[in-house]
């Protein structure tokens, strides 16, 4: 009888695990088959009509995408255009308020300089009224000195102004002039109101007797000029404010002179009818 090898029952059969590898491959590779196939029917499933107008969709949706884009770059340059409208309209309003801010400065500083020189007129007016208040004080002492000491002579005699020809329908004013200043005469029984000859350029009330006179014919004006040296060169400045006013004017006041030859009082009985009582 013959002798079994020992290794006998030591020899393992791989067969059954090949098999099974082996059939599990080809299961996955008929899987991927299969799968791959269906997705080519799908493909191929399809009519020329609907790949046309997928590929239109496609199209269709790249044109809205960059219309969309260039729709938002619009809209984005319409807000900056309103911004910078708005920013121009802002700046142009500031401008205008500027310039009338530099309008209205300009007009200040205009009437600042014209009231600088006003004041200044006023401040030198005011000085010569001063001196010429204490000139008068000083006059007044020394005469009332003088009368403590002597007796007056009697008072003068009174001056007599008359009628020089002129029409009865011509209404007079009369201004009398002397060292001191003028006296307007309104009344025939109250005093003439006085007027430095320091501020007769300032003075509203001659200015506004002078717009009487040049705007009415039938309204003059008439100087009394006393007879002395001082009132000669008080003349003098009147007749400079009434060539200062009849500048440039198409009707001018032309004052008419009479002199007093004496140091009385001015008598204007002869024209009562023509001044207050």
């Amino acid at each position: 009888m013959a002798r079994r090898r020992k290794d006998d029952g030591a020899s393992v059969n791989l067969f059954p695990f090949l098999s099974i590898l082996v059939c599990i491959i080809g299961c996955l590779t008929l899987i991927i088959v299969v799968v791959n196939l269906i997705a080519m029917g799908k493909g191929e499933g399809r009519t020329p009509e609907e790949v046309e107008r997928a590929r239109e969709y496609l199209v269709v949706k790249k044109e809205k995408e960059e219309k969309q884009t260039e729709q938002d770059k619009v809209k984005q340059l319409i807000e900056n255009l309103i911004q910078q409208n708005k920013d121009t309209l802002d700046a142009r309003d500031k401008l205008a308020r500027l310039k009338e801010m530099l309008n209205s400065q300009e007009d200040i500083d205009a009437s600042r300089e014209e009231l600088i020189a006003k004041f200044n007129i006023l401040t030198q007016t005011n000085r010569k009224l001063a001196n010429d208040h204490e000139k008068l004080q000083a006059s007044i002492k020394i005469k009332e000195e003088e009368i403590a000491k002597r007796k007056l002579p009697p008072e003068p005699a009174a001056l007599k102004v008359r009628p020089t020809g002129s029409s009865s329908n011509v209404r007079p004013h009369f201004v009398e002039i002397s060292e001191a200043g003028i006296y307007i005469h309104k009344s025939v029984s109250e005093e003439p109101e006085a007027i430095p000859i320091a501020s007769i350029n300032q003075s509203e009330e001659f200015i506004q007797l002078l717009d009487l006179v040049s705007e009415n014919t039938s309204h003059s004006l008439i100087f009394l000029v006393r007879g002395n040296d001082g009132a000669a060169g008080a003349f003098g400045k009147v007749n400079d404010v009434v060539a200062t006013y009849n500048q440039g004017r198409e009707k001018k006041a032309i004052p008419g002179k009479l002199p007093l030859p004496g140091e009385g009082k001015v008598d204007l009985s002869v024209f009562a009818k023509f001044m207050e009582p």
